[in-house]
């Protein structure tokens, strides 16, 4: 009867032991997750090494504009029929390339501006997390862009711009039909989109500005984040019951490190009867979940690449700059995740590799001893 209950008890460690080999890998990499997300100077310095050092705003706003031009066009454009301004935007901003975005947020948004949003909506989100505060104050000051725009380096932006357009064809001054000492035809050069050889290139450039003008006067001097979250959402509970479900998968990620020092405790208590059982019982695990660990750690990157390629969605292209910022950036974000299971794992394999000599020599000694 003890033997069949010793058999069980074997069993049942064996068991665990397997489940181990596969917990503590998990149990690594969900600590690790909890000691990057979780700490506002990490997030902080991620995001804003990933904004500022990459392409990821220029390309963003090409792709948010060009699926949102028309409505942009409609909101802004003046249609008078006196005569006033009628200015389409929605070739303007669908014919902007990258380089051309890549410019306009060099001059316009610039990293000192940027980093000070991410610091301030990094800060505010963990700031109501913390807090019974039941919303995030998120507020983005504004009046150092709408004064690039308005300034020197906004014309600077409309003058590239405008560089990159082509010369008019035939065909184009044709449909334009512009009359000697008329002025610009405004609507019908933003719809066109090139140099016109009959007006001076100031002028042009002058209708550009207008452009430029007309955002800078419908951007407000704040933009407030939480605002805008609250008329996106109508389930104002909701929020609230999120930041305590945050704050549950914080402390379940600092305590999941206990999940392999519970089973190896069970481990010990049902299946180590001897000091030689013990390094077999604890290395073979050990090693097994360190050898998992460091797979993981080298081959996040390509399985991370991969999963994005899959699940991507049809609104940003392969061939867009957006998608490739995306891959690169969310690969840097992952990173500090990933990176530590490399020296984690090679620790673990040590302990492992460590209790198993262990119970190899201490298995020889006995040998031995009974052999002599």
């Amino acid at each position: 009867m003890k033997t069949i209950f010793n058999a069980v008890l074997k069993f049942v460690a064996f068991i665990l032991a397997g489940i181990l080999v596969f917990a503590l890998p998990a149990s690594l990499l969900f600590n690790n997750i909890g000691e990057v997300i979780f700490n506002e100077d990490e997030v902080n310095g991620i995001v804003t090494g990933v904004i500022l050092d990459s392409e990821i705003i220029p390309a963003a706003l090409e792709n948010v504009t060009n699926r949102q031009a028309e409505e942009i066009s409609n909101k802004i454009e003046d249609t008078d029929q006196t005569g006033r301004r009628e200015l389409n935007l929605y070739n303007l901003i669908y014919s902007m390339d990258d380089q051309n975005w890549k410019n306009f947020r060099e001059v316009l948004l610039v990293d000192d501006v940027v980093g000070i949003w991410i610091t301030d909506a990094v800060h505010g989100f963990f700031q109501w997390l913390d807090s019974d505060d039941q919303f995030p104050l998120i507020h983005w000051n504004l009046v150092p862009v709408v004064e690039k725009m308005s300034g020197p380096e906004g014309k600077a932006a409309v003058v590239t711009f405008y560089d990159s357009l082509p010369d008019c064809t035939d065909l184009q001054m044709e449909e334009m039909q512009i009359q000697p000492g008329a002025p610009p035809p405004r609507s019908k050069m933003i719809k066109e989109l090139c140099k016109l050889s009959t007006i001076p290139h100031a002028k042009q450039i002058e209708v550009y500005n207008d452009v430029m003008m007309m955002v800078v006067e419908a951007t407000p001097p704040e933009y407030n984040a939480t605002q805008a979250l609250l008329k996106e959402s109508q389930d104002f509970s909701g929020i609230y019951t999120l930041k305590y479900s945050i704050r549950t998968l914080r402390w379940n990620f600092d305590i999941v490190l206990l999940l392999p020092l519970v089973l190896l405790f069970f481990i010990l208590i049902l299946g180590v009867r001897s000091m030689e059982e013990l390094g077999q019982w604890f290395g073979i695990p050990l090693i097994g979940g360190g050898l998992i660990s460091l797979i993981t750690a080298l081959l996040y990157r390509p399985l991370w690449r991969g999963f994005l390629t899959e699940n991507m969605p049809e609104a940003i292209p392969q061939t867009s700059l957006l998608y490739h910022e995306i891959v690169d950036g969310s690969a840097r974000i992952i990173a500090p995740i990933f990176n530590p299971l490399t020296w984690q794992s090679f620790i673990i394999l040590l302990i492992g590799v460590g209790f198993l000599a262990m119970g190899f020599i201490l298995r020889m000694r006995g040998t031995a001893e009974k052999t002599s």
